[in-house]
């Protein structure tokens, strides 16, 4: 397995967590899963940026 193989798996579970992250955050109406998610949103990005 190559780097960008192992930073595309990363990438995409990564994604999955922070949408499951934003969706607990918005069912039970509290900030700190929401916020979290899109810190992984941000981490994906940059990730996919230094590949």
């Amino acid at each position: 397995m190559n780097t960008k193989t192992v930073i595309n798996i990363a990438s995409v579970l990564l994604v999955i967590i922070s949408i499951i992250m934003i969706v607990i955050s918005y069912k039970a109406k509290i900030l700190p899963p929401a916020l979290t998610g899109i810190g992984f949103l941000l981490i994906t990005w940059v990730m996919q940026m230094l590949k």
